[in-house]
Parts: C-alpha cells; structure tokens; sequence
C-alpha cells in the first residue's frame, strides 16, 4: 500500500482500537528551524570551564551529552559544580531554542488534524525534547488544540526514554496499546515501539525515509496533515 504523497503507507491503523495520539512538536506539528549546530557548539564551549570535554562523544546528542557530562561532574566535583553545569548548559540550550521560535511555522493542516482528533474523543498530547518557553511562544501564536503538554522541562528523562512517553500517557489516562506515536525523528518511532504503542513517521523533518527502515513504523507519512486521509468517516 503506497501513502498519499508516494511514501510506504505500512500498516492499516484500526482507528476504534486508539483512544490517544501523542505528536512530536519540533518537525511533526511545526517547522521550527533549529540551529543545532550553534546548539551543540554552546555547549562544547562550555565543557572546558569544568574540566570537561566533548571528544569521542560525537555519537549523543547535545541534550544527552549535558546529562552525561553532569553525570561526570557528579562523581568528579559534587552534585553542586554538576548542577552549575547544568544551569549554563540549558540557558544556552533555551536561548537558541527561543530564538527559533520565533519564526516558527505550524504545517499545513496541523490545527485541523488535532480538532477532527478531539472532536472525536481522541486524546491529544504534545510531547517534546524542547523546552516549555519556546513550544509556548509558538503556541501563543498559533493555538494547536492538545489535551497534555510534555516538555523536556516536565520529565526527568526525555525520549527515547520511554518515561516521556509514559508520563504523557499518565496524564492522558490513556493505555499504551490504544495510542498512538507521531513523529519525524525514528527516536520517535523507537520510544513508541518501548512503550507498545503504534507508531507514525512523518518526513517533514531532518529524517529522510531511509532512516526509518529500521525502526518499522506502522505508518509512514509525507507530513502530519496526510493522517486525515487514514481516518474512517465520522
């Protein structure tokens, strides 16, 4: 079966089988063009000042490569130093989050796709690796309707960690073998497959189709407005 825009539909999803969808924000929901690169290169410049350093840590991302290097600040200088450490890192973090925001673009057909979703009694959550203050600014500007917000500042593990996704689902009160994961990064599609939940990729992010061989989406996706043509009528 080939999805609306060419790509591999994969796996019919049994809509009266799913009482909750959980969305990625950053790439799924919106277009927020983050400079990770100015990201990851804050905070390397910030390692040296506690005796630290990012070599042979290319493989982490730079939210766990602060979670990492305050693991080994704990052990070395105490849990104050790794807390300070901690602080600088995630102003720095924020700041070019916030700065994207600001020119943040909601894709096409988002807002719908989540008020067809509520309209039908389908839970909607947010759920994101990004710090509350910049999904808020965006949302301030353009409402997307959601039941549950879940930021990196809300959890204390962010996904893949299946805790983030666990943690929204708690709110929800929704089990993980009814809902759903939507997302543009197969860290997504993976959290969703350790918690047991079905998932859906979308390609309007950094993650090209190949990247998803791998992790075995149930359904794969041009971008999120596509999931209105897997809907059944209301």
């Amino acid at each position: 079966m080939r999805g609306p825009s060419g790509t591999d539909a994969g796996r019919a999803i049994d809509w009266n089988d799913i009482d909750a969808v959980l969305f990625d924000f950053d790439g799924t929901l919106v277009h927020l063009n983050i400079d990770f690169a100015q990201m990851r290169a804050a905070v390397e410049a910030i390692l040296p000042l506690y005796g630290l350093s990012a070599e042979g840590k290319d493989s982490l991302y730079t939210l766990e490569l602060v979670d990492d290097s305050v693991r080994l600040l704990t052990d070395r200088a105490g849990a104050d130093m790794a807390e300070a450490f901690r602080r600088q890192a995630e102003e720095a973090i924020t700041a070019v989050e916030l700065g994207a925001a600001r020119s943040a673009v909601v894709h096409p057909r988002a807002v719908s796709l989540l008020s067809e979703l509520q309209r039908r009694g389908i839970k909607v959550a947010i759920v994101t690796r990004n710090c509350r203050a910049a999904v808020e600014q965006i949302l301030a500007r353009t409402a997307l309707p959601h039941d549950v917000l879940v930021t990196r500042d809300d959890v204390e593990a962010v996904k893949p960690d299946p805790q983030h996704l666990l943690a929204a689902l708690r709110q929800l009160g929704a089990e993980p073998q009814r809902a759903l994961m939507v997302g543009d990064h197969p860290l997504d599609v993976r959290a969703g497959r350790a918690v047991g939940v079905r998932t859906v990729a979308v390609l309007t992010g950094y993650s090209p189709l190949e990247r998803f061989t791998a992790e075995n989406p149930d359904l794969i996706l041009g971008q999120v407005g596509e999931l209105h043509q897997h809907l059944k009528p209301a």
